[in-house]
């Protein structure tokens, strides 16, 4: 068995180091947004992405009744209870402006919705 060399020892720790930073503090872990429903309405009405970034939607609902958080193009149709909150982890991989809306009834008649975009 070989020994490492004492004046390696930093170079091998820095390595260490700099690999295990890599994996957190460059992109793997999800960008998290906000998005509060308050008083019949989605508060950010537009939310910026990057297209082949995960990302995770933590939807609130400050109200005191039922809504939903629905995207269609990404296949999402997720219910909330009053005052529940959601997280919803997705990859986009397409550019484009995609609706989100409430699909609860009346809601999204009365303007209840907003815009993803995903930008390259």
């Amino acid at each position: 068995m070989k020994l490492v060399r004492p004046y390696f020892l930093p170079f091998i720790l820095l390595a260490l180091l700099l690999s295990a930073c890599s994996a957190t503090a460059f992109g793997s872990a999800p960008r998290e947004i906000v998005i509060k429903i308050e008083n019949m309405r989605f508060a950010q009405e537009e939310v910026y992405i990057k297209a082949g970034q995960p990302v995770t939607l933590r939807v609130v609902n400050q109200d005191g009744y039922a809504h939903a958080f629905d995207l269609d193009e990404f296949d999402i149709h997720v219910p909330l209870a009053a005052n529940e909150t959601m997280e919803i982890t997705f990859t986009p991989q397409v550019n484009g402006r995609y609706t989100f809306y409430c699909s609860s009834p009346g809601h999204h008649a009365a303007g209840m919705e907003g815009i993803l975009v995903v930008a390259p």
